[in-house]
């Protein structure tokens, strides 16, 4: 691949993952929805759901590093958004909460 097409590849792939990263979370908590993430098998969550948050852990704190600079030059107030979702929410899920919690 010729360096333009990469250098184009890695600015879409940049943008896809900070839009992505981006939306909005559902403002309201259903019952339902809360009752039915309870019933997550602990053994799914301890063999699949885990090391899958440790995989996006170590993602989300990779892709921090380049999101943060820019957000650190362009808006210095906003920072701890991106940590957040690419690195807190992640970790939080993988070693905080309780397994068959989600």
């Amino acid at each position: 691949m010729s360096r333009r097409i990469r250098g184009w590849v890695a600015v879409l792939t940049t943008a896809v993952v900070m839009l992505g990263g981006a939306a909005p979370a559902l403002a309201f908590v259903d019952e339902g929805l809360e009752a039915e993430q309870k019933k997550t098998p602990v053994l799914f969550d301890a063999l699949f759901l885990r090391p899958l948050g440790l995989v996006l852990t170590a993602g989300g704190a990779v892709l921090f590093v380049p999101t943060g600079a820019v957000v650190g030059l362009t808006r210095p107030t906003d920072i701890g958004k991106p940590f957040k979702a690419l690195v807190a929410n992640p970790f939080r899920y993988t070693f905080m909460d309780p397994l068959g919690a989600h």
